[in-house]
């Protein structure tokens, strides 16, 4: 079993300068704004619009507009809110090498890998009610404008902006004797090798029983682990998995809608529409119409 098949594999930069700002308007349709997934990349993003509870690993916060967040390096993070409600952020994605130089040095060894293996432990919500915390959103806000800009020098201002950023959650970090449990808590390894599982199979029939079966749980156990770690229970989470990938298909193929039923894991297109109005609030023919539109609008604007 790959626990890996969650890990995200988009590239954030290049090899030469490692990192991307990512801006993001989630669909209001959505319960699940951020769909669960860890990286390799340390994430720190600012909420711009709307609130969400938002997970990291087995740890839950409730953001609002203008809270910033710390996502250490292959840390589980999630975000979900109500539906028809506004939820935009931004967020800079990076490789900690952005940090130091292309060697290990002094700065690595005592600032960065520590915190990268939980011995130092950065705030992960931070709040714009304190001065540091508004310094760190200010900063991560000129990181952002200096990426969409990108003017002369800008990877130069966005290190050093990076290393001030890096500075103040160091000087509000914990230090901890062994590794921290969000490192290597045994519960979001089981977890991540749970979602794994869901995303190689979910376009076959799965069944509860099977699913604690397979990683050793009476039913009864599974369903209060997964939803004591996910806020939402296995179906629920393997429906948005396949109404997220038949969204995907009627978007970028002509099957029909039958034929993306089944490849989304459906056997019965009635149930399909039905739980697709559920989590879309419009049917899949609909969906592929409103979307054409857009595509065109786009094309003649």
């Amino acid at each position: 079993m790959n626990p890996d098949i969650l890990k995200e594999k988009i590239p954030h930069g290049d090899a030469l300068f490692p990192l991307m700002v990512h801006i993001i308007d989630t669909d209001t349709r959505l319960r699940e704004r951020l769909v669960c997934h860890w990286h390799e990349e340390v994430e720190l993003l600012v909420v711009t619009a709307g609130s969400a509870a938002f997970r990291i690993d087995a740890r839950s916060y409730p953001v609002q507009a203008g809270d910033a967040l710390f996502v250490n390096s292959n840390c589980l993070h999630a975000a979900t809110t109500a539906e028809n409600k506004p939820f935009r952020f931004f967020a800079v994605v990076f490789q900690p090498v952005v940090l130091g130089s292309c060697v290990e040095d002094g700065i690595s060894q005592k600032y960065v890998a520590p915190v990268l293996d939980g011995r130092t432990c950065f705030p992960e919500h931070i709040r714009p009610d304190t001065v540091w915390g508004q310094q760190v959103c200010s900063l991560l806000e000129q990181i952002r404008d200096a990426y969409v800009q990108q003017e002369k020098a800008f990877d130069l201002l966005i290190k050093a902006k990076l290393q001030e950023l890096w500075y103040l959650l160091y000087l509000h970090a914990e230090t901890v004797q062994e590794p921290s449990a969000a490192q290597c808590d045994y519960r979001v390894a089981r977890m991540k090798a749970i979602l794994s599982y869901l995303q190689r199979h979910y376009r076959q029939k799965i069944t509860l029983p099977e699913l604690a079966t397979a990683f050793q749980m009476s039913e009864g156990q599974f369903c209060r682990f997964f939803k004591s770690m996910m806020k939402m229970s296995a179906v629920e989470y393997l429906n948005a998995c396949r109404i997220r990938e038949s969204g995907l298909l009627l978007q970028e193929t002509d099957k029909e809608i039958g034929e993306i039923a089944g490849l989304s894991g459906f056997n019965n297109i009635s149930y399909f529409n039905k739980v697709f109005r559920r989590y879309m609030h419009c049917s899949p023919s609909a969906f592929r119409r409103e979307h054409a539109e857009k595509e065109e609008n786009v094309k003649q604007a």
